[in-house]
């Protein structure tokens, strides 16, 4: 399996080698018949070794790890016995100098929230975190969700946590967003979120998708957020949903509490979608129209002083038939930085 990742990484480079820009490459191979020796490498464009980070015993990488200007890592990796876990499952975020030392090493792996995949870190210091949050079958139906289709009657949410390092081992929660709040129905008119779903592109319908991913099942995913990128200048997130075979941007420029309403923030729309694109049929827009997203991941902006410059680029696991792609594209802004959408039409 090694051989395999590391050789399907030199045939990619082979392919772009003549077109990369000037940098390095960071990476961690993933041996699954050896998990217990991780190492992140980082080469330069020839291939060249200029150092490694050994990990600890079983630290299999959650998704990418981040190389920073002071030459510190950032490191996304799976707990031992996760009380949640599905593809991407992670728990465990250390920060590491160049020469290996563990300067931070976090958990965030509990019976309500499990981190997976994805970190982003910000200017500031801190970290963003995706991570699942457990809903029990109660609150799914009180929230008018028709049909759990997982064994475990439950139903993992997903949340957004910035995340504050400090000293070695801990942590402060300086913001936070969560999908809960932010979901609409139309099944159940006694319910407060409930909704004519077309008529509200900023919020997710809960009944979409089934409960439960990957090859074991006994699990409660329903989302799957895969990737989270940070915007400076705009002050926003991107996200990756696996499983709703879309992208959603959110405003960071609230405080917690506006991020859980519909208000709030330099959008104005609170903790709300502010954008969604890949696949109108999620909220009943343009039914008749192609989905263009398909199971993808790593939605991240371009940035300035690059070709496409304050575009989004997004690699599309599925595009048509068994063809895989990378997209960009250009979404649509008015005169005041919102993302345009008109009556009845999809973004």
């Amino acid at each position: 399996m090694k051989n395999t990742i590391l050789l399907s990484f030199f045939l990619f480079y082979s392919l772009l080698a003549q077109e990369l820009s000037d940098g390095f490459i960071l990476y961690t191979p993933f041996n699954i018949s050896d998990s217990t020796h991780m190492t992140t490498y980082l080469v330069d464009q020839d291939l060249n070794e200029i150092n490694r980070w050994n990990h600890d015993y079983e630290a299999i990488p959650a998704s990418m790890p981040y190389l920073m200007q002071d030459s510190t890592i950032w490191y996304p990796s799976k707990v031992s016995q996760p009380l949640m876990a599905s593809g991407g499952v992670g728990g465990r975020i250390q920060k590491l100098d160049w020469n290996g030392n563990i300067l931070w090493d976090y958990t965030i792996s509990n019976d309500s929230l499990q981190h997976h995949h994805d970190i982003e870190p910000l200017p500031n210091g801190n970290i963003l975190v995706i991570a699942w949050e457990r809903k029990t079958l109660q609150e799914a139906l009180d929230m008018g969700r028709e049909i759990i289709e997982s064994p475990l009657q439950q139903m993992w949410s997903e949340a957004i946590f910035e995340i504050e390092p400090v000293g070695n081992d801990s942590a402060n929660i300086v913001w936070e967003w969560h999908l809960w709040d932010h979901l609409i129905q139309d099944v159940n008119p006694s319910l407060s979120n409930y909704g004519i779903i077309e008529e509200h592109p900023e919020l997710l319908d809960i009944n979409l998708g089934s409960i439960g991913f990957g090859p074991a099942l006994d699990n409660a995913d329903w989302i799957h957020f895969n990737s989270i990128h940070y915007n400076e200048g705009l002050e926003q997130i991107i996200l990756s949903s696996r499983m709703m075979s879309e992208i959603y941007i959110i405003d960071h420029s609230t405080t917690t509490e506006e991020a859980a309403s519909h208000s709030g923030g330099n959008s104005g729309k609170g903790g709300d979608f502010l954008y969604r694109w890949g696949n109108p049929q999620n909220y009943l827009r343009e039914t008749g129209a192609t989905q263009i997203l398909n199971t993808q991941h790593s939605a991240n902006w371009i940035d300035d002083g690059y070709p496409g410059e304050g575009n989004i680029i997004i690699f599309n696991n599925f595009h048509y038939g068994n063809n895989s792609a990378i997209i960009e594209i250009s979404p649509p802004v008015d005169s005041n930085g919102h993302y345009s959408i008109s009556e009845g039409n999809s973004y």
